[in-house]
């Protein structure tokens, strides 16, 4: 039997990682009069660099010798993929805001834009898998695995089975705080583009990839290490709460980021040159 405290987290994770984006994203555009185009645009975004442009074109470059290479090692090839996430993101995000919501360049739709983009990745990559991890384990528990799924697993069925009978209960959880905290920094990156784009300060761009790269070349080589997965979490979370600290502070950023208003003009006044 898989037990159910593993069924609790897993349920638990999924509630963060479909729950908290769709509440937040109803949230903004409910009452903060946020534009549901940002959500839409965010999670467009997301799809089309990563899902349809960057991972076809990693497979392809896995074909080549020079990028089997790279794999081989570890530091490089991880920085390698860092990078490239980071690079295709936040161009994504760049031609979002130049382009797609050029009429809308307010904070409330560039945090709506980043809980499009960060939400639809979560559910996206994360949360698909944890629907199937759920229904797994009911089927574990409820003895029509090995009739109804393993079947369609070949011989990996059994492998599968004895892995959800023998994982700690609080592996489950993990994705879905990964997630919460993710979809936060995702936010503040969207923030730091949208000041690019709005005041037209290119280093927030720049800053926005290095956030992005140093994220995640930090987060999978802690990983990495044993025993790595809850300081993993934790490296994320450092992240995570100088997003929420950006957020917070945005009001004052965008006013000090925001050109001061020209001083008005004086009419001259006319002097009189006849004496009196």
């Amino acid at each position: 039997m898989v037990p159910s405290a593993s069924i609790v987290w897993m349920s638990v994770s999924l509630v963060l990682i479909f729950g908290f984006p769709i509440a937040l994203a109803v949230y903004l555009c409910v009452r903060r009069k946020a534009s549901f185009l940002a959500v839409a645009v965010g999670a467009l975004v997301f799809l089309v660099v990563q899902l349809l442009v960057r991972i076809p074109l990693l497979q392809q470059l896995g074909k080549l010798d020079w990028y089997q290479s790279l794999a081989s090692n570890t530091l490089l090839f991880v920085l390698f993929l860092s990078l490239t996430a980071g690079l295709f993101e936040e161009t994504g995000r760049y031609v979002a805001f130049r382009f797609l919501l050029k009429d809308r360049l307010e904070t409330k739709n560039a945090l709506a834009y980043g809980a499009g983009h960060g939400g639809f990745e979560a559910i996206a990559l994360v949360g698909l898998t944890y629907i199937n991890n759920l229904v797994i384990s009911l089927a574990i528990n409820n003895g029509t695995f090995d009739t109804l799924i393993a079947p369609s697993l070949g011989g990996s069925g059994e492998m599968v089975k004895s892995q959800f009978l023998g994982l700690a209960p609080s592996v489950f959880v993990l994705g879905g705080v990964e997630r919460f905290l993710t979809i936060l920094v995702h936010i503040g990156m969207t923030l730091l583009v949208y000041y690019s784009v709005r005041y037209r300060r290119p280093v927030f761009y720049w800053l926005a990839l290095l956030v992005h790269t140093a994220l995640n070349f930090g987060a999978v080589m802690i990983a990495q290490l044993p025993g790595g997965m809850w300081p993993a979490e934790a490296f994320v979370l450092v992240f995570a709460g100088l997003s929420v600290w950006l957020i917070l502070r945005s009001p004052q950023v965008e006013s000090r980021l925001a050109p001061e208003p020209a001083a008005p003009e004086v009419p001259a006044v006319e002097l009189d040159s006849k004496p009196e």
